[in-house]
């Protein structure tokens, strides 16, 4: 590449997951098709050509597709777009959205241009809720924000700032603004007598809208909401709903609309093309969304010269200034007022002033040849920036690898490995001691791995306390140690005998790796393998309990104490700490308990795909089932709650509570409780089940109202049979599934929420049946239990070796 002209196109190659409808999409689609570029535009798409690309095609940008799966790589589409690159030799690359910035911007790096422009199209507000896939691009996108991209596109003042402070590298974002072409969105008295023509509204009529998919994050029940509030004060009036899943066949909607009493005064027109005439036919438009980035509707709407009603997210309030109605999020009554105050202005000269300062606001901030010229400016600087240069990226041996190198898989740990390594564990074997406090919990959670273990050539030991379980441990041919061990902690008598037994198991035994799981395991085994200079420790942390659930005021002695002792039993320097999700990390990192290097993510305990098998759903009333044991905190006065409150809407759903109170639990409900469920009708009471996978074969929902969990394997499960799932939004539960793909979050301690989302996946079967697949492609991407197994016999072959005092 030559020395830059300001004067002279550039190639720019644009690098986007898909060209669905969307709105990343369509300003892609205005960037590259405006009569002010004067650059070449090449776009890929990571999937397919969507709604978008024959539209680009048609207005003469090449459009190249990659053909992944949607949400998935593939090594074929990988190297074609690596292949691609290397031939269109670009002078730019701009990738939107998190995925194309991470897989994009990487590939473009090792095909050898540095001009690498990432684009953030997300607010970030609520990307905790999204699936546990983004997160992880978006996290991994944050930490390689240095190294990959040399300029960060951000489409809104809020979004640079929630994603600075995920750790996205401040000194490379800029903000451009989205741009609109006016030509399109303005005003036009004659498509607004013809929609409400066909409408059969009058000219007088008080018609708001809002132009918004089905997304929980749009909110379409505080607009509804809101709608209804005003009907009281405004019978006549009407509210259109424009945008993907705005139908009649959209079950959750409809029950929405129901729910407020609005139906004949609701409109539902779909996804449209004409979407600046229909806006002509609105006094308000509405955007009651939770979360937004740059919201592109509420500058379509202002140009177009019509009031705007926005909730204050992402860049709304920004947008509308002063020229429109500001309420806050999730308050149907404040975005009420918010509308009746733009209603009482129809006819006025003041709204026809604001309508036409606002037209000009965004003709003077957000025109699309501003934005235009923006990206352009970018593009420039990047391309003289690296002109002539070198990369710095190891391209050669990229490229002079093959496809088939780039598909083998990880070896797996064959039983050979340690046949050289000489332990305590008699015939060269190294000793692995597993420390858990319920010999069930050992059989349910950890069997698979110790079977791993055993079979890869270590001797394995498993302490617990005594039950019925022990017999069957020891019939898989592990050594049994009882340990005396509480479930409760009220007796530090007991406490410290418990401890004690732990540091004498260990003097004795002489483990080369102690493994242990659950709350008082890790907390005394790590103690005790410190004073007993147990070699290797690793620490399962499958959920923080309820000490760290529960609400105190003012100084808590209790979670005082626990952190202590965290930090005691975590402190052992050639050790690993397991977690299952992000939230338990983060919280024992600010408390300082954990280091960097110790942390380790892996999704629960695995599930075998087998087992866990796929059925068709059986026929009759859909079963909605839980579970689990009987814990306050694992939601189940909830799941009654909800199931008296759907019987008493007339039933449609079985409610079936599977498992036992768990007397050794502070949170434990009482047997009691369970016979008043029994005597109500509502909950059908099965106590515990061996068959877990049966249970869920012969339902329709699985349920898990928790509080906090570390990742719940009843989800994992659920999933792995291809069953849909409703749980809370909360740690755990909400990382074992994808929300609105897998299944529905709700929110905690809301038994009306969780019986509504249960009544409605029970009522529509089709969208209930695509969760329940999609759960079990999830399963066997994400939970498959011979990679939970493979992953831990890693751990233990690295801290046995002595090399666990690195970074893992």
């Amino acid at each position: 590449m030559t020395e830059v002209s300001s004067e002279v196109p550039l190639h720019v190659v644009h690098i986007i997951s898909g060209l669905g409808q969307g709105g990343a999409e369509t300003v892609l689609l205005r960037l590259a098709t405006s009569p002010e570029q004067r650059n070449r535009c090449t776009v890929i798409s990571m999937t397919d050509e969507g709604v978008f690309g024959p539209r680009l095609r048609a207005a003469g940008v090449a459009v190249r597709t990659l053909g992944m799966p949607s949400g998935r790589l593939s090594i074929s589409g990988l190297w074609r777009l690596y292949r691609l690159l290397r031939a269109l030799t670009p002078d730019v690359v701009q990738t939107w959205m998190y995925h194309a910035d991470l897989i994009g911007g990487a590939v473009a790096r090792l095909a050898g241009v540095r001009a690498v422009s990432w684009g953030v199209r997300n607010s970030g507000v609520n990307l905790k809720r999204s699936s546990v896939v983004a997160r992880a691009v978006a996290w991994a996108c944050a930490r390689l924000s240095g190294l990959v991209p040399a300029v960060i596109v951000v489409c809104a003042e809020e979004a640079a700032r929630r994603h600075q402070a995920w750790g996205y590298r401040a000194d490379r974002m800029q903000v451009i603004p989205n741009g609109y072409d006016l030509s399109c969105w303005q005003p036009s008295p004659a498509a607004r007598e013809r929609w409400r023509d066909q409408w059969g509204v009058s000219p007088t009529t008080r018609v708001i809208g809002s132009v918004a998919r089905w997304n929980p994050l749009k909110d379409h029940a505080n607009l509804l909401d809101a709608f209804a509030r005003c009907t009281a004060r405004h019978a006549d009036m009407r509210c259109v709903l424009v945008g993907f899943g705005m139908t009649a066949e959209n079950h959750g909607l409809m029950a929405l609309v129901d729910r407020f009493g609005v139906r004949d005064k609701v409109v539902l027109l779909g996804m449209r093309d004409d979407v600046p005439d229909v806006m002509n036919a609105l006094d308000v438009h509405v955007l009651s969304s939770c979360a937004e980035g740059f919201p592109n509707v509420v500058a379509e709407a202002m140009a177009t010269g019509v009031a705007c009603v926005v909730t204050d997210v992402g860049d709304a309030a920004l947008i509308v200034g002063d020229e429109g109605w500001v309420a806050p999020p999730q308050n149907a009554e404040a975005l009420a007022r918010a509308m009746d105050e733009a209603l009482a202005e129809l006819g006025t000269s003041n709204l026809e002033a604001r309508l036409r300062r606002g037209r000009e606001r965004i003709s003077r901030l957000y025109d699309l040849p501003a934005m235009v010229k923006a990206y352009d400016a970018v593009w420039r600087r990047l391309a003289r920036e690296f002109a002539g240069r070198e990369s710095v990226m190891v391209t050669t041996q990229a490229a002079s690898r093959t496809p088939q190198d780039a598909t083998q898989a990880p070896v797996p740990v064959q039983g050979a490995l340690f046949a050289n390594e000489q332990g305590h564990g008699g015939a060269g074997k190294k000793i692995l001691l597993f420390v858990v406090n319920n010999p069930a919990f050992f059989l349910s959670h950890r069997l698979p791995i110790a079977l791993g273990a055993a079979q890869a050539g270590y001797a394995v030991h498993v302490a617990t306390m005594d039950g019925a379980a022990v017999r069957v441990i020891q019939e898989h041919g592990f050594v049994h140690h009882v340990i005396p061990m509480t479930r409760s902690g009220k007796n530090p008598r007991q406490e410290l005998r418990s401890l004690f037994a732990l540091w004498r198991l260990y003097r004795r035994l002489r483990p080369d790796v102690v493994h242990a799981v659950t709350i008082k395991p890790v907390l005394y085994g790590g103690i005790a393998a410190r004073l007993a200079g147990v070699p290797a420790y690793v620490a399962a942390v499958s959920g923080l309990g309820f000490i760290f659930t529960r609400r105190k005021a003012g100084f808590d002695l209790l979670r005082w104490v626990t952190v202590t002792l965290y930090r005691l039993a975590l402190g052992h320097a050639n050790s690993r700490v397991i977690f299952q999700n992000g939230n338990d990390r983060d919280l024992l990192a600010m408390e300082r308990v954990v280091r960097p290097e110790q942390v380790v993510m892996i999704r629960g305990s695995g599930v075998d795909l087998q087992q866990f098998s796929v059925v068709p759903e059986p026929a009759g009333e859909p079963v909605a089932v839980m579970a689990s044991r009987l814990l306050r905190d694992k939601g189940v006065r909830e799941f009654a709650a909800a199931a008296k409150e759907s019987a008493a809407l007339g039933g449609g759903v079985r409610w079936v509570l599977a498992g036992s109170p768990d007397p050794g639990n502070p949170a434990s409900v009482t047997q009691e409780d369970v016979a008043v469920w029994e005597r109500e009708g509502a909950v059908e009471c099965l106590g515990e089940q061996a068959d877990v996978a049966a249970l869920y074969q012969r339902s329709h929902v699985v349920v898990l109202p928790s509080y906090r969990e570390g990742l719940p394997k009843s989800l994992i499960e659920a999933a792995a049979c291809g069953r849909a799932v409703v749980t809370t939004d909360v740690p755990g539960c909400r990382d074992a599934i994808e929300p609105g793909v897998t299944g529905v979050l709700v929110p905690a301690q809301d038994s009306s929420a969780l019986a509504l989302a249960v009544r409605q996946l029970a009522e529509d079967a089709p969208r209930r049946q695509g969760m329940g697949a999609a759960g079990r492609n999830l399963a066997e991407r994400e939970f498959d239990v011979r990679l939970v197994v493979r992953r831990h016999l890693e751990l233990y072959e690295t801290l046995s070796s002595g090399r666990g005092t690195g970074h893992a």
